[in-house]
C-alpha cells in the first residue's frame, strides 16, 4: 500500500507541467471574459414606436414620414436631394471602447452607378447606414443587399437573404470591426481614422445620402461603452511627408485635346467622372505605373487620354528620387509607349507596350512594341515583338510588374481576358504563356518574395474587395484566393529592403497598407487622401525604408512614405 501510494504521488516537476496545462485551458476563458465586458448602453431605440417619441432627432425632410411596418421603423429615401435619418447625442467615456449594435433589414438601395448602384458613401453619402463621430474621429457602417462596407475602403460580401440581421460595430481606438450575427466579417485596423467635422458626439442611422436611394427596415437600435481593451504594441512606425506635385510637361496645355475614342473598357461602376477632354485643354495626366530601372533612375508611365482601350501614355524619368520629373523625348501621347520597365542585366532599360494588337489570323498571338532606352540620348527606339498566348485570349495588355529571371529570362504581368505572366528569353523580342494567376480578375500586382516565394494581389470590379494568391514554385502555379477587405483598383506592391511587403490601393480614396509576414496579414492600414478620381497609385522603395507614393487624386503628386520596424 505504501509503494502504490508513494507511486502516484505528482512530483514538483509533474505538478509545474500540470499547472501550466491548466493554465493553457483556461486562457481562452480568460480571452473570452476581456472580450465580453459587460457594455453599460448610452443610447437605444427599440423599434416599436417612432424614435422622436425616444428622443432621436430626425435628419432630412425624408424623416417626417418614417412609419412602422413590418416589425421595424420603415426608412425611405426615394429622392435625389433629401436625407432619412435619426440622430442621438453621447457622452464618451475615457477608458472605453464603443459598441454600437443594430438589427435592420436591407429592402432595396441604388444609385448612379453603371450597375444601379455605389457601395461606398466616401463618394456620395449611404441610403441606408450607420454613421459614429465620438467627437474626434468618425466613421461607420454602409449596408447594402449583398455586401456591407465602412464609410471609407473596407467591404465584406454577405449572405443575399431578405431577412433582418444584426450588425456590429467595436471601435478600439482607431480601429473599427464589422460583425453580421455575431460573425467578425471585417477586422476593421485603423478603419476608425476620418477626423470629425465638430466636436459634437453622435450616432446617427438612415440616410445621409442625396444622390442614391435606399430604403430599410430599423428593428432597433444602441450605442453603448465598455472598459477597453489593452490595445497591441505597434510593429511599424509610418512617417508620411507633404505631398508635391508632379506637373504636366512642358507645353502639355498648348497641345490639342487626343481625339476622344468610344468608351470601351470604361469601369461603369466608377461611381465619379471620368475626366473630359474639353476644348483646347487635354486630359491631365492620370493612373501612374512607377518603375525603378536601377542607377538612381525612377520612371512613371502615366495616362494622357480617356479610359479607353488603345488611349495614349507619356513617359517621365527622375533622377532624384522622384522630387522632379522630366519627359522622355518623343515618348508623350503615345499608343505604344512602355508600361513595364526594367533594367536588363547587361545595363539596358528595356520596356514593352502596355496595348498591343491581336493577330487575326491565329488565335492568341499578338503584336506589340519592346522598347530600349538610351540613357545618353535620352531616347527609345522600338522593336516589334511577337506574343503568343492561350488560344481563347481575345485581349491582352502588360501591366505594372516584370521581372529578371537567375536564368536571364523574363517574367512579365499581363491582364485582359484574364491575368498572367509571360516569359522571354530573348529580351523581350518574343513572349510566351508562364501562367494562368485567376480567372475574371484584372490589374494584378505581383512581387517575388523569395527564389520560389511569389505573391500577386488582383482587382475584381470596383467597389468589390481585392483577392490575394501565393505560388510557391516561381510563379508556375498558383493557389486559391483569399478575399482581403480593402479595395478595390490598381493594386501595387513591393517588398522593402527590411522585410516589410508594402501595398498601395484605391478607389475609394489612395491607400497603403502593411505586412510583416509576406502578405498572410496586413497591418497599419493609412489612408493618404479621402479624395475621389481614378485612384490609381505606385510605389517603389527609393532608398531603405523610404517609399515613394504616387498617386492621381485629385492630380499627378507624390510624397514619401517612411517605415521603419519596432518591436521585432
Amino acid at each position: 500500500m505504501k509503494h502504490a501510494l508513494t507511486h502516484h504521488q505528482t512530483s514538483p516537476m509533474k505538478l509545474c507541467s500540470l499547472l501550466r496545462y491548466v493554465t493553457a485551458l483556461l486562457a481562452p476563458l480568460g480571452q473570452l471574459h476581456a472580450a465580453e465586458e459587460p457594455i453599460t448602453w448610452l443610447v437605444q431605440y427599440d423599434g416599436k414606436s417612432l424614435p422622436q417619441e425616444q428622443g432621436w432627432k430626425a435628419v432630412g425632410e425624408l424623416a417626417k414620414q418614417a412609419t412602422l411596418a413590418n416589425g421595424g421603423l420603415h426608412l425611405v429615401d426615394d429622392s435625389a436631394t433629401a436625407d432619412c435619418a435619426f440622430r442621438a447625442t453621447w457622452k464618451p467615456q475615457p477608458g472605453t471602447e464603443i459598441v454600437v449594435e443594430t438589427t435592420v433589414r436591407v429592402e432595396f438601395v441604388t444609385g448612379s452607378g453603371g450597375s444601379g448602384k455605389s457601395l461606398w458613401p466616401a463618394q456620395q453619402g449611404a441610403p441606408v447606414g450607420v454613421l459614429v463621430c465620438d467627437g474626434q474621429h468618425q466613421e461607420g457602417l454602409l449596408l447594402d443587399p449583398e455586401r456591407i462596407g465602412n464609410w471609407h475602403d473596407r467591404v465584406a460580401l454577405i449572405d443575399p437573404s431578405p431577412d433582418f440581421h444584426t450588425y456590429r460595430l467595436v471601435i478600439r481606438g482607431n480601429d473599427m470591426s464589422i460583425s453580421v450575427d455575431g460573425v467578425e466579417k471585417i477586422r476593421g485596423e485603423g478603419a476608425f481614422w476620418k477626423t470629425a467635422k465638430d466636436g459634437e458626439a453622435y450616432v446617427q442611422f438612415g440616410s445621409t445620402s442625396p444622390g442614391l436611394k435606399g430604403g430599410a427596415f430599423w428593428q432597433s437600435f444602441r450605442l453603448g461603452v465598455r472598459k477597453a481593451q489593452a490595445p497591441p504594441q505597434p510593429k511599424l512606425r509610418i512617417t508620411v511627408s507633404q505631398p508635391w506635385e508632379i506637373p504636366p510637361p512642358p507645353g502639355w496645355d498648348t497641345r490639342p485635346p487626343p481625339p476622344r475614342e468610344p468608351q470601351r473598357n470604361v469601369d461603369p461602376e466608377i461611381g465619379i467622372a471620368a475626366p473630359e477632354a474639353k476644348p483646347g485643354k487635354p486630359i491631365p495626366p492620370t493612373r501612374p505605373y512607377l518603375y525603378d530601372v536601377g542607377q538612381g533612375v525612377f520612371m512613371i508611365s502615366v495616362a494622357q487620354g480617356p479610359d479607353a482601350l488603345m488611349e495614349p501614355y507619356g513617359v517621365l524619368k527622375s533622377t532624384d528620387a522622384g522630387k522632379t520629373w522630366v519627359p522622355v523625348k518623343d515618348m508623350q501621347y503615345k499608343t505604344f509607349a512602355p508600361l513595364p520597365m526594367t533594367r536588363l542585366p547587361d545595363g539596358t532599360i528595356m520596356g514593352v507596350s502596355r496595348w498591343t494588337a491581336r493577330y487575326d489570323r491565329e488565335k492568341g498571338v499578338f503584336i506589340g512594341i519592346t522598347h530600349r532606352f538610351d540613357e545618353k540620348s535620352g531616347t527609345f527606339t522600338m522593336t516589334e515583338n511577337l506574343i503568343r498566348a492561350p488560344g481563347n485570349v481575345s485581349l491582352l495588355s502588360f501591366d505594372r510588374h516584370i521581372f529578371n529571371g537567375a536564368d536571364g529570362h523574363l517574367l512579365a504581368v499581363v491582364y485582359g481576358s484574364a491575368p498572367m505572366i509571360m516569359q522571354s528569353k530573348d529580351q523581350g523580342l518574343t513572349w510566351t504563356h508562364f501562367s494562368t494567376l485567376a480567372v475574371r480578375r484584372q490589374e494584378p500586382a505581383v512581387e517575388r518574395l523569395s527564389d520560389t516565394e511569389m505573391t500577386a494581389i488582383l482587382r475584381n470590379r470596383s467597389f468589390l474587395p481585392l483577392e490575394q494568391i501565393w505560388s510557391h514554385d516561381g510563379g508556375k502555379t498558383w493557389g486559391s484566393p483569399v478575399t482581403l477587405e480593402v479595395g478595390s483598383v490598381a493594386p501595387d506592391i513591393v517588398l522593402m529592403s527590411n522585410g516589410v511587403l508594402a501595398c498601395s490601393y484605391g478607389r475609394p480614396g489612395s491607400n497603403l497598407m502593411f505586412s510583416i509576414d509576406h502578405g498572410k496579414t496586413w497591418m497599419h492600414h493609412t489612408v493618404l487622401t479621402d479624395s475621389g478620381g481614378f485612384n490609381y497609385t505606385a510605389i517603389r522603395e527609393v532608398s531603405p525604408g523610404r517609399l515613394l507614393y504616387i498617386h492621381d487624386a485629385p492630380n499627378l503628386r507624390a510624397l514619401y512614405v517612411d517605415v521603419e520596424r519596432i518591436n521585432p
